[in-house]
């Protein structure tokens, strides 16, 4: 009899034995399980917040147009010297960007005023860049350059030959003048002649 009873005692450490050992299997098994789905969660999650940066980040970029707070549109024209000179190529600095013309009465009162602040802030990261709309112009580049160099004007100048800058940038008047922060992000957008003071007024708040 105390064999018997010897042999079901031994039986039933087996049993719990045996079940304990699948008991702990399982809890392995199961805890395999949820670390591999929280790696899946984790990595899923780490997708979306990098779509939904980079969703932020094309959200954020800037339309090209003529108004503050607009990318002003790039474009490339010719100086006097023949240089091809592309907006794009003066990222990084402060731009006044002035359209005029030589018989233009307001635009021969103005560029002095452009001159002075193109000496004041020559060696600073500030480009005074004047735009000649010679499609508008009577007697086209000649008497254009004569102009300048009977004044003295030093400042970089470029031709729009066939308008179509003026066109894209919607010029109505002479001058018109467009203040370009470091980024080519129009400030402000001015229709009219400005004294030195103003110009400066403007380039400063632009560099802010």
């Amino acid at each position: 009899m105390k064999k018997v009873l010897s042999l079901l005692l031994v039986g039933l450490l087996l049993v719990v034995l045996i079940t304990g050992c699948t008991n702990k299997e399982n809890v392995e098994i199961d805890k395999e399980k949820n670390t591999s789905e929280e790696e899946k969660n984790i990595e899923k999650t780490a997708k979306m917040d990098e779509d939904n940066e980079g969703k932020t980040e094309r959200d954020e970029e800037v339309k090209e147009g003529i108004f503050p707070g607009d990318k002003a549109y790039d474009f490339t024209l010719l100086d006097k010297e023949g240089n091809e000179i592309s907006l794009s190529s003066l990222k990084g600095k402060v731009i006044f960007l002035n359209f005029w013309a030589s018989w233009c009465g307001p635009c021969k009162a103005e560029m002095p005023h452009m001159q002075k602040v193109h000496e004041d802030y020559e060696d600073e990261d500030i480009v005074i860049l004047a735009v000649n709309v010679t499609a508008a112009e009577k007697n086209g580049v000649d008497d254009v350059n004569t102009y300048l160099e009977e004044n003295k004007f030093t400042f970089p100048v470029l031709y729009d030959k066939d308008g179509s800058v003026a066109t894209q940038y919607r010029v109505r008047a002479f001058p018109t003048t467009y203040i370009l922060n470091k980024d080519g992000i129009i400030v402000n957008r001015i229709e009219g002649a400005m004294n030195d003071e103003r110009m400066k007024a403007e380039v400063e708040a632009a560099k802010e």
